[in-house]
């Protein structure tokens, strides 16, 4: 999502970017250039999804969430849930690292016959 779309729904849901900027814990300035290159601290990225009421995947462009509504997909508003929300999504990537992990030792083992 770029710079000015998220402004944008921030102006819809009545939220001013120094109150969304003083949320994050981040400058203005450091936000929008953050946005615009793409570097926005990662630890900053889940609680902008959870003002603006948009996943993850919303923000970075790559799909809307059911219904469009990122707080009712993960349980609500919650704080809590959303923290156990990425707590399951951060072991189920481990664990596809650990498959992948095997993956290629198989196949790395594969050329050597």
């Amino acid at each position: 999502m770029e710079y000015n779309d998220l402004m944008i729904l921030a102006k819809q849901k009545k939220i001013l970017q120094k109150d969304l900027c003083q949320r994050l814990d981040i400058t203005p300035a450091g936000f929008k250039r953050g946005i615009e290159k793409g570097t926005l601290p990662i630890n900053k990225v889940v609680p902008l999804c959870q003002i603006l009421g948009i996943s993850p995947n919303e923000l970075l462009g790559w799909e809307a969430a059911p219904g469009g509504n990122y707080a009712a997909h993960i349980g609500g508003s919650n704080t809590q849930n959303s923290t156990e929300a990425i707590t399951a999504l951060s072991a189920q990537l481990k664990e596809k690292d650990r498959q992948i992990d095997r993956l290629l030792k198989i196949v790395e083992k594969g050329k050597k016959q």
